[in-house]
C-alpha cells in the first residue's frame, strides 16, 4: 500500500523492488517504503533473546541484509541490542566482519604491509585520539599506516572528527586515500566511503549510541587487510572474543590492549591486558607501566571534551610538547611499533617513537595530509 505522501511523490518503485534490496528512501526523501520482515529475524531475534549463540550462517544472513538497506530501523537495532546483550561470540563477529569484507573498497599498499590502529571505542573515558596520535608517530617512525576509522558513535570524538579538526580533508574520496598512502605512507579510510553498506545502520547505531557489533567490526575489515594492528578494546570481556575473531581471519599480528584503569588503549597508571594473535594462535599477557619507561599519566591530565579539544592536544604533541599528552602518546606509538614488528621491545619503541617525534616527522606526516586536501577530488 502506498501511503498519501507516496501518492503525491511522482517517483514510483515496481512493486517487486523491495525484494531485490532497494533503497528505503525515495528521492524526495518525504515517502519511506515499509519493509517487509526478513525471513530470519522472527527465530534469531527469538534464539538471542532467549540466550543461544548464532552460527555463522545466521550471522552472514542477518548482516547481509542489514548492510544492504533491507532491514527496517526498528527490527535493525533490535537486532544488534539483542546480540550486544547476549554477548557476542567469536564466530558471530568474525561471520560478521567476513561481511563487510567481502564488500569494501579496497586500498593497495605498494611500500610493504601496513599498520592499523582502530579500536573499538566505547570505554568511556573521555580522553583525546591517542590512538590517532599514535598512528601518526607510528608513521613518522617508518611504519606505513592505513587507520581506519569514522565519526563518533559512542564516544565524544572519533578519528575522523579529530582528522578533521586537524584538515585532513577525510571525505576526499578512497583515491584520495590511495595516493595518500603511496606519497606519505600514510592513509586515512573513512569507513563510510569504503563500506557504503554502513550508510543503512549508521542512523540506528547514532540513535542507540552504545556499542554494538558494528564497532567490533571496523577493526576487523581495514581496507588494506593491514597484517598489523594495535586494536584498542573498549571492555576487557571483548578482548577474548575479538582475539579469537581475529585470529579465526587470520592475521600477521594483533595486538588488542585494555587497560585495568579503564582505557582501550595502553596505560601509564595501571596494567594493560594484552592479547597477541599471530595467525589463527593467541596468547594473553599483561604490560606494566614499568615497561615502557615513562612517568605515570592520570587519566584527568589527557582528557577532551570535543574534536576541537582533542585536535589540540593532537597539536601540541606532534609540536614537541613535553607532558602527559606526549608521554601517553609515546607509550601507544611504542605498542604499535612493537605490534607492527619493527622494534623488539617496548623500550626500543619508546625510544623509536620519542626520536621521530624530536625530528618533527610526525608532524611532517599531518602537515603532508593537510596539504593533499589540494589535491582532493
Amino acid at each position: 500500500m502506498f501511503t498519501a505522501e507516496e501518492k503525491n511523490c511522482s517517483f514510483r518503485y515496481p512493486r517487486d523492488s523491495i525484494s531485490r534490496g532497494t533503497p528505503v528512501f525515495h528521492p524526495c526523501r518525504a515517502c519511506v517504503l515499509e519493509l517487509p520482515t526478513p525471513t530470519w529475524f522472527p527465530e534469531l531475534f527469538s534464539a538471542l533473546l532467549s540466550g543461544r549463540h548464532l552460527t555463522a550462517a545466521e550471522v552472514t544472513d542477518a548482516v547481509r541484509d542489514l548492510v544492504a538497506g533491507r532491514v527496517d530501523e526498528v527490527r535493525g537495532a533490535a537486532f544488534i541490542t539483542a546480540l550486544r546483550m547476549k554477548g557476542e561470540t567469536a564466530e558471530e563477529v568474525a561471520a560478521a566482519a567476513l561481511v563487510l569484507r567481502e564488500q569494501m573498497l579496497q586500498l593497495v599498499p605498494v611500500s610493504g604491509p601496513v599498520l592499523d590502529t582502530c579500536g573499538t571505542g566505547g570505554d568511556d573515558s573521555g580522553t583525546f585520539n591517542i590512538s590517532t596520535a599514535a598512528a601518526l608517530v607510528a608513521c613518522g617512525a617508518g611504519v606505513p599506516v592505513v587507520k581506519h576509522g569514522g565519526r563518533a558513535v559512542s564516544s565524544k570524538s572519533g578519528s575522523a572528527d579529530v582528522l578533521r579538526e586537524l584538515g585532513v580533508p577525510i571525505e576526499a574520496g578512497p583515491e584520495w586515500a590511495q595516493q595518500c598512502l603511496d606519497r606519505t605512507g600514510f592513509a586515512f579510510c573513512f569507513a563510510p566511503h569504503f563500506h557504503r553498506g554502513m550508510a543503512h545502520v549508521s542512523a540506528l547505531r547514532k540513535k542507540l549510541g552504545v556499542r554494538t557489533l558494528f564497532n567490533l567490526l571496523g577493526p576487523l575489515a581495514n581496507p588494506a587487510n593491514a597484517p598489523y594492528q594495535l586494536l584498542g578494546v573498549g571492555k576487557s570481556e571483548l578482548l577474548d572474543p575479538l582475539a579469537a575473531a581475529l585470529a579465526r581471519l587470520g592475521v600477521r599480528q594483533a595486538v588488542l590492549v585494555c587497560s585495568r584503569d579503564g582505557l582501550d588503549e595502553v596505560s601509564l597508571t595501571a596494567p594493560t591486558m594484552v592479547r597477541v594473535v599471530r595467525g589463527n594462535e593467541y596468547e594473553a599477557r599483561e604490560w606494566q607501566p614499568s615497561e615502557f619507561g615513562l612517568a605515570p599519566v592520570p587519566l584527568a591530565a589527557i582528557r577532551a571534551q570535543d574534536a576541537t579539544e582533542s585536535a589540540a592536544a593532537v597539536r601540541g604533541v606532534l609540536a614537541g610538547a613535553d607532558g602527559p599528552a606526549r608521554r601517553i602518546v609515546l607509550a601507544n606509538a611504542a605498542a604499535a611499533l612493537w605490534a607492527a614488528e619493527a622494534v623488539q621491545t617496548l623500550r626500543e619503541g619508546v625510544e623509536r617513537a620519542e626520536a621521530a617525534l624530536d625530528a618533527g616527522k610526525p608532524r611532517a606526516v599531518l602537515e603532508a595530509l593537510c596539504r593533499s586536501a589540494s589535491r582532493a577530488g
